[in-house]
């Protein structure tokens, strides 16, 4: 008997990507010939941000949805290395060499959308289409506070590194329980219970009968995206070089790092889009920062309809 042809995109394997520092993770769906998709998590999440949204794409989809240095199960980086913005745009270009691809498409949720957006300006040779979940741009740096700002990291840094020095394995361990309620709380509305447990998957691991350790490293909470250089005039410059076709979709209920920013700055860059990209859509959809993975039926057909548009 035949068996019924798959009408939905299928997860097909784990791999480790080799960088001079250990492994990039990466949990990939779909064929081997599929049309390649690179999917960029945001902070502190892994490639489980995308487990509900994958089987709602294209099946001749190639989605590889990598994991940050020091999220995930990719490594960490070696004692005392800073991990920045830069670091992790330098990680993505790896990965496109790793896998030889001539043109890949981008999409990336939050500080995975920011980076896919620098990406995209600065090597638009190698980025076939871009997608940004709830990322309009990178959190504007303010001149006036930037020594302050960056005195603050760099103090937040030198006691991370001392607390993974000296702080004991078993203050790092934590029940079920308490890492789900933890990260429920922590995401402010964003994710049900459900929902935590996708991506606790790949954070947590197992040391003890209910006992858990985070597979993150602690330098991943000074948030490379809230300390940077990118002043407003910087990113209006990455903005002009997105010359691929771009999808924007904002979630209407969302709060982010640049909530607070002003509504006409967000239009500005918009309309930078509009003019610089040869086929630029804005959609704005009923959900918080996480509806791709709590109601990723909501986006799922303009991700599709995007995809499939000049497909031969």
């Amino acid at each position: 008997m035949e068996s019924s042809k798959v009408n939905y995109l299928q997860y097909k394997e784990d791999l480790q990507i080799p960088v001079p520092w250990g492994i990039l993770a990466a949990k990939v769906w779909g064929p081997d010939d599929g049309l390649p998709v690179l999917a960029l998590h945001g902070w502190q999440d892994n490639a489980g941000s995308f487990d509900t949204l994958a089987h709602l794409l294209p099946v001749n989809t190639r989605l590889v949805c990598l994991e940050f240095c020091g999220h995930g199960y990719s490594s960490h980086y070696h004692p005392g290395m800073f991990l920045s913005l830069y670091d992790h745009i330098y990680h993505v270009k790896l990965v496109i060499d790793f896998f030889k691809w001539e043109e890949v498409t981008l999409m990336g949720h939050s500080m995975g959308g920011q980076i896919a957006l620098f990406v995209a300006s600065i090597f638009p040779d190698k980025i076939h289409k871009l997608i940004s979940l709830d990322a309009i741009k990178l959190r504007s740096s303010s001149p006036d506070s930037f020594i302050i700002d960056m005195k603050a990291v760099i103090n937040d840094f030198q006691n991370i590194v001392k607390k993974i020095e000296n702080v004991s394995w078993k203050s790092s361990v934590t029940t079920y329980n308490q890492a789900r309620e933890k990260l429920v709380k922590n995401y402010s509305g964003s994710v049900e219970a459900e929902h935590a447990d996708i991506l606790l998957a790949r954070s947590l691991r197992k040391t003890g009968e209910d006992e858990y350790e985070y597979t993150r490293d602690l330098r991943t909470v000074i948030r490379p995206f809230l300390f940077n250089d990118f002043t407003t005039e910087k990113l209006k410059e990455i903005a002009r070089g997105i010359k691929c076709p771009f999808l924007l979709i904002k979630a209407k209920h969302s709060v982010t790092s640049v909530s607070s920013e002003r509504i006409e700055l967000h239009q500005e860059f918009l309309d930078i889009y509009r003019n610089a990209s040869s086929d630029f859509h804005f959609v704005q959809v009923n959900g918080t920062h996480h509806v791709h993975l709590t109601h990723p039926e909501v986006v799922a057909p303009y991700i599709c309809n995007f995809l499939r548009k000049n497909v031969a």
